[in-house]
Parts: C-alpha cells; sequence; structure tokens
C-alpha cells in the first residue's frame, strides 16, 4: 500500500509553519516529537547499515562511515550525521573526508566505487542515499502520524 503512495518534499513555508508550532508547544509536547524523531532516526540509521553491508566493493569503508552515523537526540524533525574526523582509517583518512567518495563513487580515484550515477539533480548514491529513498514513504508515515498525535494532544 504504502508503494503507491508518492511523497514530495515539504517546503521551506511548510516547514517554517511547523518549526513555529513547537516553539508554541509546551515542553511535554516537543519531548514527545523529539522521542519520535529520535525512534526513526534509529530505524534509518539501521537501514542504512544493513546497505552499507550489501556493499560489494569498498564494503568495510562504508560499513564504517554507516556504523558511525551520529543521531541527534534533540532534534524534533530527526537528525542523522555521517563523516567525522575522530573516526579515522588506518590509512590516515576519517570518514569527514572520505564518505562523499564512499556513498557517491568517483572517476578519478580508483580508491572509491566507480560513480553512482544521476538521479534527479543530484548522484544516485551506494548505500545512504538508496536507503532512504526505499524506506522514505514508511518513515515520512511514521512521522507524520506521530507529529499530528503529538499536535493533536498541545491542541486539546
Amino acid at each position: 500500500m504504502a508503494d503507491s503512495i508518492e511523497f514530495s518534499p515539504y517546503s521551506k513555508r511548510e516547514l517554517a509553519s511547523l518549526a513555529k508550532t513547537f516553539s508554541a508547544m509546551g515542553d511535554d509536547s516537543v519531548e514527545s516529537a523529539r522521542k519520535v524523531s529520535y525512534e526513526i532516526s534509529q530505524l534509518a540509521k539501521k537501514a542504512i547499515s544493513q546497505g552499507a553491508s550489501s556493499r560489494t566493493k569498498n564494503n568495510a569503508g562504508a560499513r564504517r562511515v554507516a556504523d558511525g552515523a551520529q543521531i541527534s537526540r534533540t532534534s524534533k524533525t530527526g537528525r542523522l550525521s555521517y563523516g567525522f574526523d575522530g573516526q579515522r582509517f588506518s590509512g590516515g583518512g576519517s570518514t569527514k573526508k572520505l564518505w562523499g567518495g564512499l556513498e557517491f563513487g568517483s572517476k578519478r580515484f580508483k580508491q572509491f566505487p566507480e560513480w553512482s550515477g544521476r538521479y534527479g539533480s543530484g548522484s544516485r548514491g551506494w548505500f545512504i542515499y538508496p536507503s532512504l529513498r526505499k524506506i522514505q514513504p514508511q518513515l515520512t508515515l511514521m512521522w507524520m502520524k506521530e507529529v499530528n498525535n503529538v499536535i493533536k494532544d498541545w491542541k486539546n
């Protein structure tokens, strides 16, 4: 059923309206939104880690980047961060410098997988973006359902 639903990104106006609603909410409502967003971010991180594990070329590097993701506990909309200076590879590189090559590939540098190709106005990606595109309907429905419950409780 979720496969037949088409999602579009939120406009800047819709995001600003949501941010204004969050700022007017009480602490309980904001905490509920943060909790739900954290849980959804954990699901996304798990899916991305599984996508990285299924890679055949540069599997170890992709897994290192995916498993090293950090999830924001304070974000009300969910936030994953990838690539940090503190996550070093044995050759001296860090995930901060190498995650882009591992995710999107390169035509020039042989240590990275082949370029992933175009997707819309950007690149297709190998493990982060394909995993997110695959689970986007599920994550969006979960987030919208829970945030609508939070907003409904707040308005009452």
